[in-house]
């Protein structure tokens, strides 16, 4: 019993992970945010790119040789 008492007080005088290794949660939503309206620029680019690709091979195809 005392051991169980002993371990409960050493867990709770023990720093949050957040405080141990000083989370910046602020700072980690913002670079979120940034993150996916970058993911959200690429894919368009992608898109362009894949739509553009499209294209050229379909006027290639029609060209004659």
């Amino acid at each position: 019993m005392r051991a169980a008492l002993a371990a409960g007080e050493v867990t709770s005088s023990l720093p949050s992970p957040a405080d141990r290794f000083s989370i910046d949660r602020e700072a980690a939503a913002k670079r979120a945010l940034k993150l996916r309206a970058m993911q959200h620029r690429l894919q368009r680019l992608n898109d362009y790119c894949d739509k553009a690709a499209a294209e050229i091979r379909a006027s290639l195809e029609r060209s004659p040789r």
